[in-house]
């Protein structure tokens, strides 16, 4: 009851289902506003609009309009093109022609997958499963179904969905797997009531309640059943009014209502004079109709239709021919002609018997076939198993190839970084014997102005201050003598190395500049930074090429620049040592006399030795000299 009551609440949902003349209208009137425009898309879109209408009404009308539009249309292939195809195809089927149906259907779902079209691929594709399940083909049926399915499925096609899941649910119920063909049907009936298609939801709700039927929940079947019924003559479908009284009958034949027969045959008949006499749904009523008669015995009524079925054969009959040679072999005994039912008998087990041979003779083709076909695959898997080994030997003599070229390079690469490594270690030592030989050199100068200039100088002016007094000149002399002995004295102890082992690079860098003799024109500063550091951690080696630096510097930047604000920062943060000198002179750095003499070079070699770069540059039009080490951890 719970798909019925949804039934209707689907029905009271839509206005537009008591208002199918006004529906019809909409379209003829659509068409004549595209034949006004003069627009053959707009022409053959109102043509299949008119087919859709027309597709459950009368199979002949729907099948001239889906003609007409194709016949109109004049971008090929598009998504209109492929609809009017699936109509046609419908139209087919209803008429009972399954082999132009399956044509169609064909042309559609490969139309369709040529354009991506999901929603038409999948409807075509459905389509043809049921024409498959007609033929007594399950298997292809049930591969079309789930080709349908897979593609239908995270989309919001439920009109598409219901059709699919509606055929699975008639495929299992003709297999007796009556759970599952039930489940499909609720499944059918819920997703044609998301689609609002009225045409969809009586065919899921038909389909649903043949399920229930089967089951023997004949309650919930008859009452579902009679609402399908009720809506498909309220909008003038005599397809679905046809199917549903069909059903009917069955229902009320197998429970033995003879009543409810009999007021069920009256209104299909008043029926299926509206719809071709090759239409599934009447050979699919005569069928039942002969049953009927023939269970009533009415045997002559029940024989004139089963001829008439015969005629037919091949136009979409569901009874096989088999059993309707046996069914009219039963009807002519139980009319006492003995002669024509044993004719009709012989005729059911030649066929049953043709029948058996022919699946037979199939089966022996199929085996055939799969084992050439077999033949086939094996020769195809050799042909590839030789491809891969030659793709494999290929491969291993590529990997082969780079192994050597990267080994190749690498060895390059190695070559090359050692050779750069012994030219800088030669580099250093290079620096370091100019250092050491420079060293020397300063070391032997300071001596011999200690011992021999400043000692002769000393004995000078004993000398002098033993003669004879002879005034203020000889006072004069004197001083000068001094002087010039205290600033050898003073040039001595500067080209002597200083001793870092009760001073710190800091305190000997700050006494040398505060000592420096400076004209009174020049202002010398220095400031020094640990930031916590300790000026301990410097290592001797450095801080004597850093005082060495700072005497050459502050020498060069005395003598070239003509600076008179002269600033000295030293500083010392975590594992770098800084030394920077900023004065607001000229740049000679890079030009002139300085920048060819031997002091800058000096002073980069003495860099170089201890890991340091000394980096000149303008900032702010003042000259800044800066020289950055990294210490040791």
């Amino acid at each position: 009851m719970k798909n019925v009551l949804l039934l209707f609440c689907v029905l009271a949902a839509c206005p537009f289902l008591y208002a199918q003349d006004a529906e019809l209208e909409d379209y003829q009137n659509e068409l004549v506003r595209a034949e006004k425009l003069k627009n053959r898309d707009s022409i053959a879109a109102a043509y299949c609009h008119l087919g859709e209408y027309y597709a459950y009404r009368s199979a002949d009308s729907a099948l001239y309009y889906a003609e007409k539009g194709l016949e109109t249309l004049a971008t090929k292939p598009s998504s209109l093109h492929t609809t009017l195809l699936n109509n046609i195809g419908d139209a087919y089927f209803t008429s009972g022609n399954l082999d132009k149906a399956f044509h169609y259907f064909s042309m559609a779902r490969h139309e369709a997958r040529e354009l991506k079209d999901t929603a038409l691929w999948a409807s075509s594709t459905a389509s043809l499963g049921v024409v498959y399940r007609q033929k007594e083909n399950p298997d292809s049926a049930l591969i079309c179904y789930n080709e349908a399915l897979d593609l239908l499925e995270g989309r919001d096609d439920y009109s598409e969905q219901a059709q699919v899941l509606s055929s699975i649910a008639i495929l299992y119920g003709t297999k007796s797997r009556l759970d599952e063909s039930v489940a499909y049907g609720k499944r059918a009936v819920e997703a044609a009531a998301k689609s609002k298609d009225m045409d969809m939801i009586m065919y899921a709700n038909y389909t649903c309640c043949s399920a229930y039927f089967l089951q023997r929940r004949h309650d919930e079947s008859i009452a579902m059943l009679r609402a399908v019924i009720d809506e498909a003559v309220r909008q003038q479908k005599p397809v679905y009014a046809l199917k549903g009284y069909t059903t009917m009958l069955e229902m009320f034949k197998s429970l033995g209502m003879r009543d409810s027969i009999d007021f069920y045959v009256k209104k299909a008949e008043t029926v299926v004079r509206q719809l071709p006499e090759n239409s599934q749904e009447a050979l699919g009523y005569l069928e039942e109709l002969s049953l009927i008669c023939m269970e009533q015995g009415r045997y002559r009524e029940s024989l004139n239709i089963q001829m008439n079925l015969l005629k037919r054969q091949g136009e979409g009959t569901h009874m096989p021919i088999d059993k309707l040679y046996l069914m009219i072999a039963r009807n002519y005994r139980n009319l006492k002609e003995t002669e024509k039912a044993m004719y009709y008998y012989d005729r059911a087990y030649q066929i049953g018997d043709s029948l058996y041979a022919e699946r037979v003779n199939q089966e022996l083709s199929d085996m055939t076939v799969k084992y050439d076909t077999k033949e086939k695959e094996l020769e195809i898997a050799r042909l590839n198993q030789a491809q891969l080994e030659q793709k494999a030997q290929t491969m291993r003599w590529i990997i082969a190839t780079t192994v050597v070229v990267f080994v190749f390079l690498l060895s390059v690469l190695y070559y090359m970084l050692r050779r750069k490594r012994i030219r800088k270690e030669e580099e250093l030592k290079l620096a370091q014997s100019y250092i050491d030989g420079l060293e020397r050199e300063r070391t032997r100068l300071a001596k011999d102005l200690h011992d021999g200039v400043c000692n002769d100088l000393l004995g000078i002016g004993m000398q002098m201050q033993c003669l004879p007094p002879t005034g203020e000149a000889k006072q004069e002399l004197l001083g000068m003598l001094e002087q010039v002995r205290s600033d050898v004295r003073s040039i001595s102890h500067e080209l002597m190395p200083p001793k870092f082992l009760h001073a710190t690079l800091a305190e000997t860098a700050e006494a040398y500049v505060g000592r420096l003799a400076v004209p009174s024109s020049v202002q010398l500063a220095f400031s020094q930074e640990d930031e916590g550091a300790e000026w301990r951690q410097v290592p001797e080696q450095v801080a004597y090429e850093v005082y060495r630096i700072l005497q050459e510097l502050l020498s060069n930047v005395l003598k070239h620049s003509g600076a008179t604000e002269i600033y000295v920062n030293l500083s010392l943060r975590e594992q770098l040592l800084t030394l920077q000198i900023t004065n607001n002179g000229k740049n000679y750095s890079n030009t002139g006399e300085a920048a060819a003499g031997i002091g800058l070079i000096t002073i980069r070699e003495r860099a170089k030795t201890v890991g340091g770069l000394l980096t000149t540059e303008i900032q702010s039009g003042r000259q800044l000299f800066k020289l950055e080490i990294s210490l040791p951890i």
